[in-house]
């Protein structure tokens, strides 16, 4: 049953038993009854109750005694969807009390907000209808009168606690739709702030009793009361007095005071939801690292505050990984006293190189995974090594590859050494060594440097082991991933520095690496601009071939070459050296055109400027000035400037360092001056 055009009708379903299809057919093509509405596309067939014969009307309101409320119920019965907002609202719905709203409350509440927003879609559709169709404008004491005699049937399906008055129904509907859009709020009677009262009632009660839960102290529920009530009695609040109280709220609160009770660390790993992940699956896509105190003792004797030689057998190494997890591939390891920015570096410097060995030369990942320590000073070198930087959260292991693998080296390594210590205090008691076996063989433990080569055997174990799969993976990284780590970057971040700095010279640039003294420069014609600088020097300890000048503030920097030596003996030269000497000459003809360049535009410019200004004519400056050939004006057709052929010192002979006739002729480009 249901209304249409405020009309009561009745379709196939209804009719079923009381009169056959055929005889209603029938009774319609007559014109006995009256079909209001034509079945097909969603919509089904129904016809008007006033108009079947008596006999029919008198069956069916004997099968539907109700007729009159089912029908309509069911024009808003179709519209009727459960709200997710609602559910959600009510169900985190805090009362004054202690507790929350019941399972059947929610649901009542819930059933209520969607029953309004049913009444709300109708309303909507039959303004549409009005606009679209020009049905006449609904009116709105008729509509709240049907909506309120639906609510009964429209309770049976969807338990509610709305108003039956239609007056009062429109008013809990405007109430609730003021402001454009669903206030649950009005819903919630006003009988839950007395009946459920309690002791912690305002904002300021419970947040202090949520403070006290929370607390890293991890009180127990009398322990919270006691110091609740001590700050209650002097507020004038109530107090509470049994820790039954306590116990309900701390069931609500749990999720929120975890963290305090538990710590940020426990908290993440075993409350928070954990994303699923996979490894990358091909190398250089992601390094994760990180630093481990490796579970290995070494002896130690040293002088202690007395001047006795004391000898340590609890002492450990610690080592920083940078671990690739395409196949768990440890690409950098650095190992050091205790986990520190250098040790960080060194590592992260290891790994870089370690690619070149692998791959013939130095490349970046794309995405570098670190921890938060020491974030500020090492987040320039995450930068250099990686084309993304994503830094872990504070405490969650579990989001760092690297955490995982310590304990794999752990327990596939260290574990069959004889000085291995464990797996740290908070692991369980009866995993870990005898501590009366250990003490018997403390003697027996090795050095810093035995233990230091025992960490270097693992890591290089891990590599030999993996390194075939590894190279095989690398074949198939596509180019646009694979990011080569030019050297100046390299030396830049990663170099080693003399300590002091140096000028240049006609010879080029000449530093003493290593014990050793050699001489650098720089094909760039702009370094020579900078002759005037001191430079700091950058180099790599394992290949001196380049090396890096850097000025002071990091704003000039150059890469230089190893100075080519070239042979003074013409019969000791080679066809490499011939190459080097031209590659020099092309060099320093390029540098003079460059200057004669700018001095020649620097004459223009300024012989524009005396002409366009004759109060210049009898100044000092004039005087000075020379054409664009940088000749005097006075004497512009007198000659030109010729430049001389450039010849290397190094290889001159004794005939070309005797001057002859034509030689005194050529003037040298620094007469521009």
């Amino acid at each position: 049953m249901e209304l249409y055009d405020n009309m009561l009708c009745a379709g196939y379903a209804d009719l079923e038993g009381i009169i056959s299809y055929d005889a209603l057919q029938k009774q319609v093509q007559r014109g006995s009854i009256k079909q209001v509405q034509v079945g097909g596309n969603g919509r089904k067939a129904l016809f008007l109750v006033d108009s079947f014969p008596s006999q029919v009307k008198n069956a069916l309101y004997k099968t539907h005694p109700d007729l009159q409320e089912q029908a309509a119920s069911r024009e808003f019965l179709d519209l009727i969807e459960p709200d997710g907002f609602a559910m959600n609202f009510y169900a985190e719905y805090k009362v004054e009390g202690a507790r929350g709203l019941s399972f059947s409350k929610q649901q009542e509440y819930s059933n209520n907000a969607a029953i309004l927003e049913a009444f709300r879609q109708r309303i909507a559709k039959a303004d549409s209808q009005r606009l679209r169709q020009g049905h006449p404008r609904i009116k709105k004491a008729a509509f709240w009168a049907n909506a309120a005699k639906a609510l009964r049937r429209i309770g049976d399906k969807y338990p509610h606690s709305l108003p039956e008055n239609p007056r009062r129904l429109q008013e809990k509907f405007n109430q609730f739709f003021q402001g454009g859009k669903p206030n649950y709020e009005v819903l919630v009677t006003g009988k839950f702030g007395t009946r459920n009262a309690a002791v912690v009632r305002t904002e300021e009660q419970q947040s202090l009793l949520k403070t006290l839960m929370a607390d890293s102290q991890n009180l127990n529920f009398q322990q919270i009361a006691n110091m609740y009530n001590a700050v209650a009695e002097r507020m004038n609040w109530g107090t509470i007095g049994r820790t039954a109280i306590i116990e309900t709220w701390a069931k609500r609160w749990g999720l929120e005071t975890a963290a305090g009770r538990l710590g940020a660390s426990e908290f993440r790993n075993h409350l928070s939801m954990q994303v699923k992940r996979r490894r990358p699956s091909l190398p250089l896509y992601l390094w994760s690292l990180d630093g481990w105190d490796v579970e290995l003792y070494f002896q130690k004797t040293g002088t202690d505050k007395r001047g006795y030689n004391t000898t340590t057998y609890s002492n450990r190494l610690s080592i920083v990984v940078v671990l690739d997890p395409c196949v768990n591939y440890p690409i950098g390891y650095a190992i050091g006293r205790q986990e520190e920015p250098s040790l960080i570096k060194e590592a992260l410097k290891n790994a870089v190189n370690h690619t070149a060995e692998l791959f013939g030369r130095r490349y970046r990942s794309n995405q570098v995974q670190s921890d938060r320590y020491a974030l500020k000073t090492m987040l320039p070198f995450y930068q250099v090594v990686g084309d993304k930087v994503t830094p872990a959260k504070v405490g969650n292991a579990k989001s760092k590859p690297v955490e995982r693998y310590f304990k794999y080296l752990n327990e596939t390594y260290c574990q069959y050494c004889r000085n291995w210590s464990g797996f740290g205090i908070t692991s369980d008691k009866d995993r870990q060594p005898n501590i009366d076996a250990l003490n018997l063989r403390r003697k027996e433990f090795p050095d810093e440097a035995g233990c230091r080569a025992q960490i270097e055997q693992i890591i290089a174990s891990e590599r030999a082991a993996k390194r075939e799969e590894y190279l095989k993976l690398w074949a198939a990284v596509p180019a646009e991933r694979r990011l080569e780590l030019p050297l100046e970057q390299y030396l830049l971040n990663f170099g080693a520095e003399t300590g002091y700095k140096n000028a240049l010279e006609g010879s080029g640039l000449n530093v003493k690496l290593l014990g050793a003294r050699c001489s650098y420069d720089c094909f760039d014609p702009q370094f020579r601009q900078y002759a005037h600088v001191r430079w700091n020097v950058k180099y790599d300890p394992d290949n001196l071939d380049h090396v890096l000048a850097v000025n002071d503030d990091g704003t000039l920097r150059f890469l230089l070459e190893s100075k080519y030596v070239q042979p003074m003996a013409l019969t000791e030269r080679t066809e490499g050296d011939a190459v080097q000497l031209a590659r020099i000459q092309q060099h320093n003809e390029q540098l003079e055109g460059y200057i004669k360049g700018q001095i020649a535009a620097a004459g223009e410019c300024t012989e524009r400027l005396f002409t366009h200004n004759p109060q210049l004519d009898n100044t000092l400056a004039r005087t000075l000035l020379c054409d664009s050939r940088g000749q005097h004006k006075d004497q512009r057709n007198a000659r030109r400037l010729a430049l001389g052929d450039i010849s290397a010192l190094e290889i001159k002979t004794a005939e070309d360092v005797v001057p002859t006739p034509s030689a005194r002729k050529e003037e040298s480009i620094f007469n521009l001056y």
